[in-house]
């Protein structure tokens, strides 16, 4: 099994700066930046990462996010 480095892979949908919507192509791309002999497990995380990657700028795309504040005062109410 094949230690994946994070610093060697980009958890961008492609190549480009250009995103990438489609799953089967963010995939595809994903599969050709990993390793020859990288391991089910290694390639099941990373796919893993990229769709919650993808959810949360999705989310943010969609207004979906809260300010630093916000968190703050929640997190103060959570902890009480």
């Amino acid at each position: 099994m094949a230690k994946l480095k994070e610093s060697s892979l980009a958890y961008s949908a492609g190549t480009s700066s250009k995103r990438i919507t489609n799953a089967k192509a963010a995939a595809l791309a994903l599969l050709d930046r990993l390793p020859d002999d990288v391991s089910y497990e290694d390639i099941m995380y990373q796919l893993y990462v990229l769709d919650k990657i993808s959810k949360g700028i999705s989310e943010l795309d969609h207004g979906k996010s809260l300010t630093h504040a916000n968190v703050r005062k929640n997190l103060r109410q959570w902890l009480k």
